[in-house]
Protein backbone atom coordinates (compact mmCIF):
# COMPACT_ATOMS: atom_id res chain seq x y z
CA UNK A 1 0.00 0.00 0.00
CA UNK A 2 1.06 3.88 -0.61
CA UNK A 3 3.05 4.75 2.75
CA UNK A 4 1.41 7.67 4.70
CA UNK A 5 1.55 10.97 3.81
CA UNK A 6 2.17 12.06 7.21
CA UNK A 7 4.87 9.21 7.96
CA UNK A 8 2.26 7.40 10.46
CA UNK A 9 -1.25 5.79 9.53
CA UNK A 10 -4.14 8.02 9.31
CA UNK A 11 -7.81 7.21 8.32
CA UNK A 12 -9.07 7.20 5.34
CA UNK A 13 -11.58 9.80 3.93
CA UNK A 14 -14.20 7.67 4.30
CA UNK A 15 -13.71 6.89 7.42
CA UNK A 16 -14.06 10.56 8.86
CA UNK A 17 -17.34 9.79 11.27
CA UNK A 18 -16.16 6.54 13.01
CA UNK A 19 -12.68 8.29 13.40
CA UNK A 20 -14.58 11.43 15.04
CA UNK A 21 -16.52 8.70 16.70
CA UNK A 22 -13.18 7.07 18.24
CA UNK A 23 -11.66 10.37 19.21
CA UNK A 24 -14.98 11.27 21.32
CA UNK A 25 -14.64 8.13 22.92
CA UNK A 26 -11.02 8.09 23.82
CA UNK A 27 -11.43 12.30 25.10
CA UNK A 28 -14.01 11.14 27.21
CA UNK A 29 -12.28 7.72 28.41
CA UNK A 30 -15.19 5.40 27.02
CA UNK A 31 -12.73 3.73 24.51
CA UNK A 32 -14.45 -0.03 24.87
CA UNK A 33 -11.78 -2.77 25.81
CA UNK A 34 -12.55 -4.38 22.35
CA UNK A 35 -13.35 -3.68 19.17
CA UNK A 36 -14.85 -5.64 16.19
CA UNK A 37 -14.39 -3.92 12.70
CA UNK A 38 -15.90 -5.62 10.00
CA UNK A 39 -16.45 -4.82 6.42
CA UNK A 40 -15.56 -5.98 2.95
CA UNK A 41 -12.13 -6.73 2.31
CA UNK A 42 -10.43 -4.18 0.44
CA UNK A 43 -12.04 -0.72 2.26
CA UNK A 44 -9.53 0.17 4.84
CA UNK A 45 -10.47 -1.48 8.01
CA UNK A 46 -6.99 -2.66 8.92
CA UNK A 47 -5.67 0.63 7.88
CA UNK A 48 -8.69 2.25 10.76
CA UNK A 49 -7.30 0.08 13.05
CA UNK A 50 -3.72 0.66 12.93
CA UNK A 51 -4.37 4.56 13.12
CA UNK A 52 -6.33 3.95 16.06
CA UNK A 53 -3.33 1.71 17.92
CA UNK A 54 -0.86 4.33 17.17
CA UNK A 55 -2.89 7.07 18.22
CA UNK A 56 -3.36 5.25 21.52
CA UNK A 57 0.43 4.38 21.81
CA UNK A 58 1.26 8.02 20.79
CA UNK A 59 2.62 9.73 23.90
CA UNK A 60 2.01 13.89 22.65
CA UNK A 61 -0.66 15.37 23.84
CA UNK A 62 -4.43 16.76 22.83
CA UNK A 63 -3.22 15.54 19.12
CA UNK A 64 -6.24 13.94 16.88
CA UNK A 65 -3.78 11.56 15.00
CA UNK A 66 0.11 10.06 15.95
CA UNK A 67 2.52 12.76 15.98
CA UNK A 68 4.77 10.86 14.30
CA UNK A 69 7.79 12.67 16.31
CA UNK A 70 7.42 11.42 20.02
CA UNK A 71 9.35 8.63 21.54
CA UNK A 72 5.72 6.20 21.26
CA UNK A 73 5.36 7.29 17.34
CA UNK A 74 10.11 6.24 16.55
CA UNK A 75 9.05 3.44 18.31
CA UNK A 76 5.72 2.14 16.02
CA UNK A 77 7.94 3.42 12.87
CA UNK A 78 10.71 1.19 13.45
CA UNK A 79 8.07 -1.55 13.87
CA UNK A 80 9.69 -2.31 17.86
CA UNK A 81 6.89 -0.82 20.02
CA UNK A 82 6.64 -3.60 22.65
CA UNK A 83 3.03 -2.53 23.70
CA UNK A 84 1.55 -3.13 20.09
CA UNK A 85 1.03 -6.91 18.92
CA UNK A 86 -0.47 -7.34 15.29
CA UNK A 87 -1.69 -11.24 14.93
CA UNK A 88 -2.05 -12.53 11.51
CA UNK A 89 -2.43 -16.02 9.79
CA UNK A 90 1.03 -17.44 9.25
CA UNK A 91 -0.26 -17.81 5.62
CA UNK A 92 -2.83 -16.78 3.27
CA UNK A 93 -6.04 -19.32 4.15
CA UNK A 94 -4.31 -20.97 7.21
CA UNK A 95 -5.88 -20.80 10.92
CA UNK A 96 -4.60 -18.25 13.71
CA UNK A 97 -3.41 -20.85 16.41
CA UNK A 98 -4.16 -21.50 19.74
CA UNK A 99 -0.43 -20.69 20.41
CA UNK A 100 -0.29 -17.58 19.22
CA UNK A 101 -3.46 -16.40 21.07
CA UNK A 102 -1.91 -17.54 24.15
CA UNK A 103 1.53 -15.75 23.37
CA UNK A 104 -0.70 -12.63 23.20
CA UNK A 105 -2.61 -12.92 26.16
CA UNK A 106 0.58 -13.10 28.10
CA UNK A 107 1.65 -9.81 26.37
CA UNK A 108 -1.36 -8.51 27.49
CA UNK A 109 -1.39 -9.40 30.85
CA UNK A 110 1.79 -7.64 31.46
CA UNK A 111 2.18 -3.98 32.63
CA UNK A 112 2.71 -1.79 29.63
CA UNK A 113 6.00 -1.07 28.81
CA UNK A 114 6.05 3.01 27.83
CA UNK A 115 3.42 3.20 31.06
CA UNK A 116 0.61 4.11 28.65
CA UNK A 117 -2.26 1.85 27.13
CA UNK A 118 -1.44 -1.65 24.87
CA UNK A 119 -2.74 -2.91 21.65
CA UNK A 120 -3.19 -6.11 19.76
CA UNK A 121 -4.78 -6.03 16.09
CA UNK A 122 -6.19 -9.71 15.32
CA UNK A 123 -6.61 -9.74 11.21
CA UNK A 124 -8.67 -11.19 9.83
CA UNK A 125 -10.31 -11.87 13.23
CA UNK A 126 -12.18 -15.23 11.25
CA UNK A 127 -8.98 -16.82 10.89
CA UNK A 128 -9.15 -18.25 14.60
CA UNK A 129 -10.05 -21.31 14.94
CA UNK A 130 -12.23 -22.66 17.83
CA UNK A 131 -9.28 -23.49 20.15
CA UNK A 132 -7.83 -20.02 19.75
CA UNK A 133 -11.39 -18.06 19.84
CA UNK A 134 -11.87 -19.79 23.27
CA UNK A 135 -8.45 -18.91 24.62
CA UNK A 136 -9.24 -15.43 23.95
CA UNK A 137 -12.51 -15.28 25.24
CA UNK A 138 -10.75 -14.29 29.02
CA UNK A 139 -9.39 -11.58 27.65
CA UNK A 140 -12.38 -10.32 26.50
CA UNK A 141 -14.64 -11.14 29.76
CA UNK A 142 -11.75 -9.53 32.12
CA UNK A 143 -10.67 -6.50 30.39
CA UNK A 144 -7.34 -5.24 31.60
CA UNK A 145 -7.34 -1.12 32.51
CA UNK A 146 -6.19 0.65 28.99
CA UNK A 147 -6.19 -2.64 27.00
CA UNK A 148 -7.64 -2.48 23.57
CA UNK A 149 -8.17 -5.60 21.55
CA UNK A 150 -9.27 -4.54 17.71
CA UNK A 151 -10.50 -7.54 15.87
CA UNK A 152 -10.58 -6.79 12.46
CA UNK A 153 -13.18 -9.24 10.20
CA UNK A 154 -13.75 -9.42 6.59
CA UNK A 155 -16.98 -12.00 7.36
CA UNK A 156 -17.79 -11.33 11.34
CA UNK A 157 -20.33 -13.98 11.14
CA UNK A 158 -17.68 -16.78 11.03
CA UNK A 159 -16.84 -15.66 14.50
CA UNK A 160 -18.74 -16.96 17.46
CA UNK A 161 -21.09 -15.03 19.44
CA UNK A 162 -19.21 -15.14 22.56
CA UNK A 163 -16.96 -13.20 20.84
CA UNK A 164 -19.20 -11.32 18.86
CA UNK A 165 -20.75 -10.15 21.85
CA UNK A 166 -17.87 -8.92 23.88
CA UNK A 167 -16.79 -6.76 21.39
CA UNK A 168 -18.20 -2.72 20.72
CA UNK A 169 -18.65 -3.13 16.95
CA UNK A 170 -18.18 -0.73 13.93
CA UNK A 171 -19.59 -1.80 10.43
CA UNK A 172 -17.77 -0.32 7.82
CA UNK A 173 -19.14 0.01 4.09
CA UNK A 174 -18.02 0.60 0.79
CA UNK A 175 -16.94 4.17 0.33
CA UNK A 176 -19.21 6.20 -1.98
CA UNK A 177 -17.84 5.98 -5.82
CA UNK A 178 -16.76 9.47 -6.24
CA UNK A 179 -15.07 9.51 -2.99
CA UNK A 180 -12.99 6.79 -3.47
CA UNK A 181 -12.20 7.33 -7.65
CA UNK A 182 -11.07 11.29 -6.33
CA UNK A 183 -8.61 9.14 -3.04
CA UNK A 184 -7.31 6.76 -5.70
CA UNK A 185 -6.65 10.09 -8.42
CA UNK A 186 -4.53 11.59 -5.51
CA UNK A 187 -2.93 8.58 -4.61
CA UNK A 188 -1.89 6.91 -7.91
CA UNK A 189 -1.74 10.49 -10.36
CA UNK A 190 -3.66 8.11 -12.94
CA UNK A 191 -6.89 9.53 -13.77
CA UNK A 192 -7.09 7.13 -16.65
CA UNK A 193 -7.79 3.70 -14.89
CA UNK A 194 -9.06 4.33 -11.73
CA UNK A 195 -12.95 4.36 -12.53
CA UNK A 196 -12.32 0.45 -14.32
CA UNK A 197 -10.26 -0.29 -11.42
CA UNK A 198 -13.13 0.58 -9.08
CA UNK A 199 -15.73 -1.51 -11.41
CA UNK A 200 -13.46 -4.68 -10.93
CA UNK A 201 -12.87 -4.45 -7.84
CA UNK A 202 -16.63 -3.93 -6.75
CA UNK A 203 -15.75 -0.55 -5.51
CA UNK A 204 -13.48 -1.36 -2.34
CA UNK A 205 -10.67 1.74 -3.15
CA UNK A 206 -7.62 -0.48 -1.71
CA UNK A 207 -8.69 -3.54 -3.76
CA UNK A 208 -8.63 -1.24 -7.00
CA UNK A 209 -5.34 0.86 -5.96
CA UNK A 210 -3.32 -2.55 -5.41
CA UNK A 211 -4.36 -3.53 -8.88
CA UNK A 212 -3.43 -0.20 -10.54
CA UNK A 213 0.17 -0.15 -8.79
CA UNK A 214 0.80 -4.32 -9.53
CA UNK A 215 -0.33 -3.91 -13.10
CA UNK A 216 -3.03 -6.54 -13.17
CA UNK A 217 -5.71 -4.40 -13.99
CA UNK A 218 -5.03 -5.80 -17.81
CA UNK A 219 -4.55 -9.42 -16.90
CA UNK A 220 -8.02 -9.04 -14.50
CA UNK A 221 -10.13 -7.44 -17.42
CA UNK A 222 -8.90 -10.12 -20.17
CA UNK A 223 -9.81 -13.05 -17.71
CA UNK A 224 -13.62 -11.86 -17.02
CA UNK A 225 -13.45 -11.04 -21.34
CA UNK A 226 -12.80 -15.02 -21.12
CA UNK A 227 -15.88 -15.54 -18.10
CA UNK A 228 -18.26 -14.00 -20.48
CA UNK A 229 -17.32 -15.49 -23.79
CA UNK A 230 -17.70 -18.59 -21.90
CA UNK A 231 -21.27 -17.81 -20.25
CA UNK A 232 -22.53 -16.42 -24.11
CA UNK A 233 -21.44 -20.00 -25.93
CA UNK A 234 -18.56 -17.96 -27.57
CA UNK A 235 -15.53 -19.82 -25.93
CA UNK A 236 -15.77 -23.54 -24.89
CA UNK A 237 -15.24 -24.38 -21.45
CA UNK A 238 -12.03 -26.08 -22.54
CA UNK A 239 -10.54 -23.31 -24.22
CA UNK A 240 -11.60 -21.09 -21.53
CA UNK A 241 -9.96 -23.17 -18.94
CA UNK A 242 -6.62 -23.41 -20.60
CA UNK A 243 -6.35 -19.40 -20.58
CA UNK A 244 -7.24 -19.75 -16.99
CA UNK A 245 -4.93 -22.42 -15.18
CA UNK A 246 -2.03 -20.14 -16.45
CA UNK A 247 -3.29 -18.03 -13.68
CA UNK A 248 -2.64 -17.87 -10.14
CA UNK A 249 -5.33 -19.86 -8.93
CA UNK A 250 -6.09 -17.98 -5.87
CA UNK A 251 -6.20 -15.08 -7.31
CA UNK A 252 -8.28 -15.68 -10.47
CA UNK A 253 -11.06 -17.26 -7.89
CA UNK A 254 -11.28 -14.20 -6.54
CA UNK A 255 -11.54 -12.16 -9.69
CA UNK A 256 -14.13 -14.57 -10.35
CA UNK A 257 -16.08 -13.96 -6.86
CA UNK A 258 -15.50 -10.18 -7.58
CA UNK A 259 -17.25 -10.33 -11.31
CA UNK A 260 -19.95 -12.69 -9.53
CA UNK A 261 -20.94 -10.45 -7.02
CA UNK A 262 -20.80 -7.17 -10.04
CA UNK A 263 -23.15 -9.46 -12.11
CA UNK A 264 -26.23 -10.04 -9.00
CA UNK A 265 -25.92 -6.86 -7.66
CA UNK A 266 -26.48 -4.73 -11.44
CA UNK A 267 -27.96 -7.23 -13.09
CA UNK A 268 -31.66 -7.73 -12.07
CA UNK A 269 -31.90 -10.76 -14.76
CA UNK A 270 -28.97 -12.66 -12.98
CA UNK A 271 -30.78 -12.00 -9.27
CA UNK A 272 -33.84 -14.20 -10.15
CA UNK A 273 -31.23 -17.05 -11.30
CA UNK A 274 -31.44 -19.28 -8.46
CA UNK A 275 -28.61 -21.53 -9.99
CA UNK A 276 -26.13 -18.29 -9.47
CA UNK A 277 -26.30 -18.91 -5.70
CA UNK A 278 -25.27 -22.17 -6.31
CA UNK A 279 -22.16 -21.79 -8.01
CA UNK A 280 -21.35 -18.78 -5.77
CA UNK A 281 -21.48 -21.63 -2.98
CA UNK A 282 -19.27 -24.10 -5.62
CA UNK A 283 -16.74 -21.33 -5.98
CA UNK A 284 -16.18 -20.17 -2.61
CA UNK A 285 -15.73 -23.85 -1.59
CA UNK A 286 -12.91 -24.20 -4.30
CA UNK A 287 -11.50 -20.99 -2.75
CA UNK A 288 -10.90 -22.29 0.21
CA UNK A 289 -9.56 -25.59 -1.07
CA UNK A 290 -6.76 -23.75 -2.75
CA UNK A 291 -6.27 -21.55 0.35
CA UNK A 292 -5.69 -24.67 2.26
CA UNK A 293 -2.98 -26.05 0.09
CA UNK A 294 -4.59 -28.81 -1.00
CA UNK A 295 -2.73 -30.51 -4.94
CA UNK A 296 -4.87 -29.67 -7.81
CA UNK A 297 -5.01 -30.06 -11.16
CA UNK A 298 -5.57 -26.65 -12.59
CA UNK A 299 -6.87 -27.36 -15.93
CA UNK A 300 -8.81 -30.23 -14.55
CA UNK A 301 -10.02 -27.78 -12.06
CA UNK A 302 -10.98 -24.99 -14.27
CA UNK A 303 -12.48 -27.03 -16.98
CA UNK A 304 -15.07 -27.91 -14.49
CA UNK A 305 -15.53 -24.95 -13.17
CA UNK A 306 -16.23 -23.13 -16.65
CA UNK A 307 -18.78 -26.21 -17.15
CA UNK A 308 -20.61 -25.19 -14.73
CA UNK A 309 -20.69 -21.77 -15.07
CA UNK A 310 -22.05 -22.14 -18.73
CA UNK A 311 -24.69 -24.25 -17.24
CA UNK A 312 -26.08 -21.18 -14.97
CA UNK A 313 -26.71 -19.57 -18.01
CA UNK A 314 -27.77 -22.03 -20.24
CA UNK A 315 -32.32 -22.21 -20.67
CA UNK A 316 -32.33 -19.26 -18.46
Amino acid sequence: MEAYQTGVPLPLPWQEDVWKDFSQALEYERLPHALLISGPNGIGKQRLATALAHRLLCTAEKHNYACGVCKGCQLLAAGSHPDLVLLEPPDAGKDILIGDIRKLISTLDKTAQQGGWKVAIIAPSESMNNSSSNALLKSLEEPQGKTLIILVAHRPSLLSATIRSRCQKRALLTPPAKVAGDWLKIITGDNGSVDKALEVASGRPLLALDSIQSDTLQEQETFEGVLVAVRDGDLSFIDGAQQCSKLAPSQAIEWFMNYLHRLVTSDSTSQGNQKIYLFSDRLHLMHAMILSGSNINQQLIWEELLMSWAQVFSNR
